[in-house]
């Protein structure tokens, strides 16, 4: 077997269809929307289409707006930049929350407000890596305006509890955004019936192209669009993402039920292989297809390596993801045993033969960097 990909949540192999539902605004409907002629009017229905699709993928309703973006980092930096200007200055509640676990886009994007005169606070997530209830009114105060997170963790799969979250929010007055990229196609939901107002989600965790990804605003809830929308949103790159939503609802049951099963069957393998292994957050709602494993005595830079050498492929997070050791120690986690984790996720496309590899891979690997380890430690005592 010449590879296992296991780090969907870094990236997935789009849809064939995906790619297909593309092809014709590059060969025969090339033109753009904007121009004042037959070439952009022909393009309406497709577009009207395409965003049709989306919503109802996603459980909004007509009242919603949807905005496209080029990656899931574009539109939460649009999301706080724009309700800076649409909100912040005009009501003067610049205090923003976010948790101590969130993506780089969305610290960076708190950071950047910061300089212009907003206040961040990072919440602690509990030792189940969750943001509790008590812990979010604790913080909100009467200048509180948002609440940033995302509704689960890449890394470990911890799902927030998003009910609780948003009954304090709108009880409190404050607007609640959810980036939804790892749960879109794992958890049932509707946009409509969640209290956020608003949700970005990432086009290349749900095996769309790279450069597709959107928002979605709630009804009249202020937030002004994107500039590049009055020049023309990218027809390809909707079309593309709204097959992708379209053929990702009708995988869910095999991601809940299938996904799930080789997920399991993945964490048995290893603990029995590596009977110290540590499975973290089994006792907390996950997602079906993502599991954090640490290795005690192994560090994971070296494990990952070696791995990456016999074509089983995790993460450590990085790039846009928080390190998985930072996340798990910000969860309570013992610091050394957190340097020895790594973080897996499958997708429908992951098979049975592939988990038997990746368990007995892994497990060989292990051993082979403990035997080292112990004998590097006999040789300098």
């Amino acid at each position: 077997m010449s590879r296992v990909y296991l780090d969907h949540h870094t990236a997935t192999r789009p849809f064939p269809s995906s790619i297909e539902a593309m092809l014709p605004f590059f060969k025969e409907h090339w033109g753009t929307q904007t121009a004042p002629h037959q070439m952009g009017q022909d393009l309406f229905p497709a577009l009207n289409k395409a965003m049709d699709l989306i919503l109802e993928s996603l459980g909004g309703s007509s009242e919603d707006r949807f905005y496209f973006f080029h990656s899931g980092i574009d539109a939460i930096a649009h999301l706080y930049l724009t309700h800076y200007f649409d909100s912040i200055r005009n009501t003067g509640k610049n205090h923003i929350l976010t948790t101590n676990i969130e993506e780089a886009a969305s610290l960076m994007s708190l950071k950047r407000l910061e300089e212009m005169g907003c206040h961040g606070k990072i919440l602690p997530v509990n030792a189940q890596g969750q943001l509790t209830k008590a812990t979010l009114e604790d913080a909100i105060g009467v200048r509180t305006s948002l609440l940033s997170i995302s509704w689960a963790n890449g890394l470990t799969g911890v799902i927030h509890p998003l009910a609780d979250i948003a009954e304090v929010c709108r009880t409190k007055g404050i607007c609640l955004h959810v980036d939804a990229s790892y749960v879109t196609g794992k958890l049932h939901f509707r946009f409509e019936d969640l209290g956020v107002d608003f949700m970005t989600f990432d086009g290349s965790i749900l095996h769309s192209p790279k450069g597709t990804a959107g928002l979605i605003v709630k009804g009249k809830t202020p937030l002004s669009p994107p500039l590049s929308l009055m020049m023309g949103v990218s027809l390809p790159g909707m079309a593309a993402l709204s097959e992708a939503l379209s053929e990702g609802s009708q995988l869910f049951d095999h991601v809940c039920l299938e996904t799930a099963r080789l997920r399991d069957k993945f964490e048995r393998g290893i603990k029995e292989g590596v009977p110290e292994a540590e499975i973290f957050f089994q006792h907390v709602e996950r997602l079906p297809n993502c599991t954090a494993i640490a290795f005690p005595g192994v560090i994971s830079d070296a494990l990952l390596f070696l791995l990456n050498r016999k074509g089983v492929y995790a993460t450590i997070g990085g790039g846009h993801c928080q390190k998985l050791s930072h996340v798990l120690v910000a969860s309570g986690v013992d610091e050394l045993l957190a340097q020895c984790a790594l973080s897996f996720s499958l997708s429908f496309e992951t098979k049975e033969e592939e988990i038997d590899y990746a368990i007995r891979t892994i497990v060989e690997s292990v051993q082979k960097l403990k035997g080292l380890s112990q004998k590097f430690v006999e040789e300098i005592s």
